[in-house]
Order: structure tokens, then sequence, then C-alpha cells
């Protein structure tokens, strides 16, 4: 198993799901949503139409089609972002794991110890960041 690692997936911290794919794009991201997603959407866009609506006094449709524009963009990152973080395993993704299946390689996640007395294991494991070669700066 050739483990080729690519350092910019997953930059910040180990997931703590299991990865489903590290560096998702767009298509796989639309294809993943849930109804939950959906609801979001169309509660976010719902809601940033009636804002527009109530607020917008004089000129309240105009007003209400460009909140719900703005809401329907919003919704859009919203629905993007919660997908995305299920692919790549930092939100709860058991639906996408047996839809899709795991990735190949899974970041070695190291026991944090006790709740009360934690132990500092850093931000990122080494198979997803991995030690710097200082010998490429003689």
């Amino acid at each position: 198993l050739n483990k080729q690692i690519n350092t910019t997936a997953m930059p910040y911290g180990d997931p703590k799901f299991t990865v489903v794919n590290p560096s998702p794009d767009v298509d796989q991201t639309l294809r993943s949503l849930r109804t939950s997603d959906y609801l979001l959407a169309t509660f976010i866009t719902s809601a940033s139409w009636a804002y527009g609506y109530t607020m917008g006094k004089p000129t309240r449709m105009a007003c209400a089609s460009t909140a719900m524009a703005l809401g329907m963009t919003a919704a859009g990152m919203a629905v993007l972002q919660n997908g995305r973080s299920r692919l790549r395993g930092y939100r709860e993704n058991e639906v996408e794991v047996k839809k899709y299946g795991a990735w190949p390689v899974q970041p070695d996640l190291r026991a944090q110890g006790e709740r009360r007395f934690p132990v500092a294991t850093g931000l990122t494991s080494e198979s997803v960041r991995p030690p710097l070669n200082w010998k490429n700066y003689d």
C-alpha cells in the first residue's frame, strides 16, 4: 500500500470520525447531501425572505427578493460546509462511510488521556502532517 500523504487535505487537526475523502470536490459533496441539509437550506432561504419582507417597509417585495438571494447564497455555503465536513471526518458520517467506504489512509488517532488530566498530543498526527525534512536545507 503506497502511503502518499496530501499535507494540504486536513491541515488543522485530526478528524474525530472516519475519513471518507480527505479532499472532496463540490460534485461529490453535492451528491452526498442529506435531507437535513436540504431542510437547512430551505429554512435559511425562507427565513431570509421573511426578514427582507418584514424589514423592507416601502419596497417589501424587492427587499424580500434581495434578502432571499443573499440567504440562498449563505444556505449554499452552509450546506457545502456541512457536507464537506462529513466527508472529511469532522462530523458524524456513518451514512457516508456505508455509502462510499472509508479512505485507505486514516489518521493515527492518539489517546487524549483522561478527561480531567488530558495529554497534549498536538493538533495533527504524523499520518496527516509528516515531520519536517531538514535535509533539504543543507
